[in-house]
């Protein structure tokens, strides 16, 4: 219920704080460049199999994202992001 509910608030946080949708490019790039990279992005050995430069890929694995992503204002932007793409 806690987790839910804490869930809740950060996308209504994430929200709050941008008028605007996020953007892939501006918000979902950077988290991933910087947990992700070398491994899934051009040159890196997981690159082929899933990259992460492309939104499709993120958009598909959803929240299995999170395996690697731990902070939760990180999360609550990507699930912003993956919410927006599903409207």
């Amino acid at each position: 219920m806690r987790l839910g509910l804490t869930f809740a608030l950060g996308i209504a946080m994430i929200a709050a704080a941008t008028s605007k949708p996020v953007s892939f490019e501006n918000d979902i790039t950077p988290i991933l460049t910087g947990k992700c990279q070398p491994c899934h992005f051009p040159g890196g050995t997981m690159y082929a199999k899933r990259p992460f430069d492309k939104p499709a890929t993120i958009i598909a694995l959803g929240e299995k994202l999170f395996t690697r992503i731990k902070d939760e204002k990180q999360r609550a932007i990507i699930r912003a992001y993956l919410a927006e793409q599903k409207r």
